[in-house]
């Protein structure tokens, strides 16, 4: 398969930034890149999950909301303890993307519009 070469212009602290934070998940630039541009590849006809990739890569204030989300729910199972209570498991840990696409099915069911 032919190949190009992409050049982008990017804040030198966000690239030193960008490149510590890949190195430390085991990927070079080149593969962030090549991973981002497979992912908008494979979703191409679903704009759906496009605009999910978009709002995870911008949604920068939802990490701050996150954990104050995730100390609140801490702060829950501590005061289920202290009760006598069973602790609650979660199976899985959500996204906020998923956490938020949930609240809004939940709000579109309430109103039977699901």
């Amino acid at each position: 398969m032919p190949t190009s070469q992409m050049n982008v212009r990017i804040d030198d602290d966000i690239r030193i930034a960008g490149n510590e934070a890949f190195e430390s998940i085991g990927w070079t630039p080149s593969q962030a890149a090549r991973e981002v541009w497979a992912y908008a590849a494979r979703n191409r006809r679903n704009p759906r999950k496009l605009r999910e990739m978009r709002r995870l890569l911008e949604d920068a204030p939802a990490a701050p909301r996150l954990s104050k989300a995730m100390e609140g729910a801490s702060m829950v199972e501590e005061f289920r303890v202290k009760m006598g209570l069973e602790p609650q498991q979660l199976e899985e840990q959500l996204s906020y993307a998923e956490l938020k696409e949930l609240a809004m099915s939940e709000r579109l069911e309430e109103r039977g519009l699901l």
